[in-house]
């Protein structure tokens, strides 16, 4: 009967060690979620839809910081081809601070730019911090402007 003991406490112990291993990674991973919009800026404020592009809209993408400490977001934009990323040179922004951004724990930036200078042969959105990790992200706004720019 100890031994039956001992052996449900040492199985116990394990998991529970493994768990708290595999948590600890997972603290330590930088995680952003990188949402590609359709935005229309107005005098009274943005309006953002990411279920389909509305005419007359600019594109936007916003970065959320998931992960448990800060992170600098250095380039935003988008791929294109197999391996190449088209980065906003100057992103516009909405509030006054400046860019590259540094993001706390869930928080999020949202950087905007003139549908005029992407070029329509774009896939996902991406986003890279300063540290070199890159996250990508798409929609269903983004595939609809893309389903707009192939019949048109």
């Amino acid at each position: 009967m100890e031994h039956f003991v001992t052996l449900i406490l040492a199985v116990i112990g394990t998991v529970l060690g493994c768990i708290n291993t595999f948590d600890l990674f997972n603290k330590r991973r930088v995680r952003l979620r990188v949402v590609p919009h359709s935005a229309v800026r107005d005098r009274d404020g943005v309006w953002r839809c990411s279920t389909r592009h509305l005419s007359g809209s600019t594109v936007c993408i916003e970065v959320t910081n998931l992960s448990d400490f800060p992170v600098t977001i250095e380039e935003v934009g988008y791929t294109q081809h197999a391996h190449t990323r088209l980065g906003f040179v100057r992103p516009i922004l909405t509030d006054s601070k400046g860019w590259p951004r540094r993001l706390e724990a869930r928080d999020s930036v949202s950087v905007y730019a003139n549908i005029e200078d992407i070029p329509h042969d774009i896939g996902k959105a991406f986003a890279r911090t300063a540290c070199g990790v890159t996250r990508f992200g798409n929609s269903a706004a983004l595939d609809d402007l893309k389903r707009q720019w192939c019949r048109s």
